[in-house]
């Protein structure tokens, strides 16, 4: 069970992603479930505020018998010649087991990453299209949204441990969804993993400015944990 509230949280191509033509402020909550039943929920919102910066949230509360878990993501961000640069990301995360916390910033003056507690540069080779772990989303999303199925595309991405990770996707193709939401197309995408029985899948919807609307984590394939798309403004 503790590898789907990862999953769920984390929600939250070797060149630099596709032009984002169109970030425009949301706000969305989502049911958790497994098996039809709802252990959880969650929350995305992006602002934007007046100097032009980006401000992503995502929170995420899952119950399941004994077990708690709640974690926290934000991102901040600027839109640079039609591709998110990321200026400060930052986790917290309460609960069942040992609580853990992160706050990064980048620092493209310097090309390093640093640890905002300590102050430390992190031990990560910088890159112009680098990512953290929020605002990934919103750039597969648009990416995505642009290739053709059966493309793949490469990221460089911060996780919540301040480390350095690789992460691959596909697009699938475009289904029609029924969720609490509503019914709606969406374009799937499935993460690509080497050497591993987890599976994930994300939806992304076109006519909601691609925000993602589904979510789901299986483990030697039987589900773990399915996000929904409750409410969308």
């Amino acid at each position: 069970m503790r590898v789907g509230m990862v999953a769920i949280a984390m929600l939250i191509s070797t060149v630099a992603g596709v032009a984002v033509a169109d970030v425009t402020p949301y706000k969305a909550s989502y049911a958790v479930e497994r098996g039809g039943s709802q252990y959880g929920e969650a929350m995305r919102e992006l602002i934007q505020a007046d100097d032009g910066v980006f401000e992503l949230a995502t929170e995420t509360e899952i119950s399941w018998l004994f077990l708690s878990d709640r974690r926290r993501y934000w991102s901040s961000f600027k839109v640079e010649d039609g591709v998110i640069r990321p200026l400060t990301f930052a986790f917290k995360r309460n609960g069942t087991g040992k609580n853990r916390s992160f706050e990064g910033l980048f620092d493209r003056e310097g090309e390093a990453v640093r640890d905002l507690e300590s102050g430390a540069t992190l031990a990560i080779d910088w890159r112009e299209d680098l990512l953290d772990e929020a605002s990934l989303i919103e750039q597969l999303s648009h990416d995505m949204l642009a290739l053709e199925d059966g493309k793949q595309q490469t990221y460089h991405t911060v996780d919540e441990k301040g480390q350095k990770d690789l992460q691959v996707f596909q697009r699938v193709g475009t289904e029609t969804l029924r969720l609490p939401y509503g019914e709606v197309e969406a374009v799937k995408v499935s993460r690509i993993r080497e050497n591993s029985n987890r599976e994930t899948d994300f939806w992304f919807a076109p006519e909601l400015n691609g925000v993602l609307v589904k979510m789901q984590q299986r483990e030697d394939r039987d589900e773990v944990a399915t996000l929904l798309l409750r409410s969308f403004k």
